[in-house]
């Protein structure tokens, strides 16, 4: 089922001009370290393995309160409660791609939870990160080509001992950044008492093999006694974001505010010292999510979510800030209202074979896009049935930033739910492609279904809100229960949907689903098992532009928008004979032979074949042929329709010459043969020539 809200017209007055941004606590810079592959093996070799562990969840304020809302506490939402809509005329789209991706049930000797779900696809290459490890994966067939390695032993160049950057990463976030090339990267690390730093890296080459440039940024240099954690990490043009939520240290554990580190691309590129920008924010909420921008910009949006009018209301509303330049400067633009949610609180989802619930965390965004001047962000909230059980359903929106203001009186453009009459679905991952197609990745589970992963999208032409049925691209295989050290039944905290940068429409998912439990079965604790798996889709086509495989000969393919599907078109053929144009003279004087044909349609180039008669054939031309390629093309440079052949052939035979068109989708017939059919081709000439 999807639960659709479509376009809302703007409330209230217009977008206000945006204030004036604020400029970062401080600039400096911090210096990278080049680490090779067979270094980051070395490290994994020396570390060895770990006690299993969990990363801790750390619990966020809230609700956040509007201060002067425009609305009264109780006052029925504008949006009414989310109800069922039809679902998109899409189908769910067929996987291009379907493998898995790395696993729990392997990794068995350096355990942690939630594995925190991260990959990407470059133009040759998928990256994969998560608690556990790091591999480099062919896109074509999911083989590793590099790893796993250890999630510490791929940061270990920073320093492993007690303090330094690398004691202890956690919370890996990766993407593509399709405007130089390159793979970056980041996670925390430290904390709870230590040092506490922000990881950063960026691949050497668009060719992830070829290894890294590593850079540590010191977190609490500014707020000694906090550390910090749940990175964001966004891009644009000229700029990487990085976001966290800050926290004191033990035993307060309190949140302070979130931090912002702005780093400057060029910099970043040059592989010297890194120029990074750092903003402190409190007062202004948690979990701020920089967003991953495509195509031109001159500014950069973060935003955050869980903002209401009242301790007790549904109502919600998102929450953006902007970037701009020269600066950078950051300007809080205010408020947007999206569908009320928070009717129960979010509970732990039901598994089969199992009394342990799958904990689904709390509804901070997950991740943000920019395009075209929209920004799209997802999240999982409770369902809008006030009954004490919290299911959870993927909420997306569309956001205008042009309508955010300091009163929230505007809505969003467009946004929607995912949901199931009984599957609970988490831990949702956006992404839009150049088409205007919008993707989503994420787990779920049911009585009935183990932790699974699914997906769905939407094309532009769908009803606004809807989404395709949901699509299951790995289905788990068991029951899950690890807590490790803890309480909860971790899972998540976060899955990846991107686009592939080789073409800018498909889109590559990796999610977490339910592995075969090991050593025991639930309610045995730390039996569980998790696993990712990775998928490619696209959403349908459009237009008919979008059906074209450049695959000239095929024909051309025209789109059903009915259905999304691309309809084949009638292949092109290659040209035909030259037929009884072909004419041959010879030079009394040189014996040099001359040949001419008549141009014919379709053909581009045309080749020469030349072949021996023997003496006792010489009054007729019976197979076995043997011509072979003479000219292909004009190589002589005598002309597109004429051959010269300067050599005699031996005493007693003849020469026979054949002449075929060629264009990009062929070489057409070179003739009929005396007893039917095409004359024999056995030695074409070279394509091109």
């Amino acid at each position: 089922m999807s639960i659709g809200l479509g376009a809302q017209s703007p409330q209230g007055r217009p977008q206000e001009q945006a204030p004036a941004g604020a400029r970062p606590t401080r600039t400096y810079q911090v210096h990278g370290i080049v680490v090779t592959h067979q270094e980051m093996r070395r490290f994994d070799a020396l570390l060895g393995s770990r006690a299993p562990r969990g990363v801790p969840f750390r619990a966020l304020p809230g609700p956040l309160l509007i201060q002067g809302s425009l609305k009264a506490p109780g006052e029925p939402s504008p949006q009414g409660a989310p109800g069922p809509s039809p679902a998109a005329i899409s189908p769910t789209p067929p996987l291009l791609a379907s493998f898995p991706g790395m696993m729990d049930i392997i990794l068995d000797n350096n355990r942690v939870i939630p594995p925190d779900t991260q990959g990407v696809a470059g133009p040759t290459h998928l990256v994969s990160l998560t608690n556990r490890g790091y591999a480099v994966l062919d896109r074509a067939t999911g083989a590793f080509d590099i790893g796993p390695i250890s999630l510490q032993a791929f940061w270990a160049a920073l320093g492993t001992a007690a303090g330094q950057p690398a004691a202890d990463p956690f919370d890996p976030k990766v993407v593509f950044d399709q405007y130089s090339g390159r793979f970056i990267v980041a996670s925390d690390s430290g904390g709870d008492g230590a040092p506490s730093w922000v990881l950063l890296g960026i691949s050497k080459a668009t060719d992830p093999t070829l290894g890294w440039t590593l850079y540590a940024i010191d977190a609490d240099a500014t707020s000694p006694g906090t550390f910090a954690d749940y990175p964001g990490l966004g891009l644009d043009p000229t700029s990487v974001y990085i976001s966290d939520n800050m926290f004191n240290n033990p035993p307060l554990g309190t949140f302070t505010g979130a931090k912002f580190w702005v780093v400057d691309k060029a910099s970043l590129l040059a592989g010297g010292a890194a120029t990074v920008s750092e903003f402190f924010r409190a007062g202004l909420g948690a979990s701020w999510r920089p967003a991953h921008a495509f195509g031109p910009t001159a500014v950069n949006y973060i935003v955050n979510e869980g903002w209401s009018d009242s301790r007790n209301s549904t109502h919600r509303w998102l929450r953006v800030q902007q970037f701009s330049y020269p600066g950078p400067l950051l300007a809080d633009l205010g408020f947007i209202r999206v569908a009320d949610y928070g009717f129960d609180a979010l509970g732990g989802a039901p598994q089969p074979g199992c009394a342990q619930t799958i904990d689904t965390g709390d509804t901070r965004l997950l991740n943000v896009v920019l395009r075209g001047g929209q920004i799209w962000t997802t999240h999982h909230v409770d369902d809008p049935v006030r009954d004490g059980v919290g299911k959870s359903e993927v909420a997306w929106y569309q956001v205008d930033p042009a309508l955010v203001n300091t009163a929230g009186s505007n809505t969003v453009p467009q946004q929607g739910r995912v949901s199931d009459p009984v599957r609970w679905y988490y831990y949702p991952s956006i992404a839009v492609n150049d088409a205007g197609c919008v993707a989503l990745g994420f787990s779920g589970s049911d009585a009935g279904t183990f932790g699974s992963a699914f997906y769905t999208a939407r094309r532009p032409i769908d009803t606004a809100g809807t989404m395709a049925p949901v699509g299951m691209l790995k289905g788990g295989v068991d029951s899950y229960y690890v807590t490790f050290s803890g309480t909860l039944n971790r899972w998540g905290d976060y899955s990846a949907t991107e686009l592939d940068p080789a073409d800018g429409r498909t889109f590559w998912t990796v999610q977490e689903f339910a592995g075969q439990q090991s050593g025991g079965a639930c309610p045995t604790n730390n039996t569980g098992r998790w696993g990712t798996w990775w998928g490619a889709f696209r959403c349908g086509c459009v237009t008919n532009a979008d059906c074209d495989d450049g695959l000239v000969c095929n024909g051309t393919e025209t789109c059903d928008t009915g259905t999304g599907a691309c309809l084949a078109g009638t292949p092109i053929q290659g040209p035909g004979p030259v037929g009884d144009t072909l004419q041959a003279s010879q030079d009394p004087a040189t014996a040099t032979a001359t040949l001419t044909w008549s141009a014919i349609a379709s053909a581009a180039i045309y080749n020469t074949y030349r072949g021996t008669i023997p003496a006792n054939f010489l009054a007729s031309r019976p197979s076995p042929y043997d011509h072979a390629c003479y000219e292909s093309g004009d190589a002589a440079g005598d002309g597109p329709t004429l051959s010269k052949d300067a050599g005699p052939p031996g005493a007693g035979t003849a020469f026979y010459y054949l002449v075929d068109g060629e264009n990009s989708c062929g070489e057409g017939p070179l003739g009929t043969a005396p007893g039917g059919g095409f004359t024999p081709n056995t030695s074409p000439c070279p394509t091109p020539p």
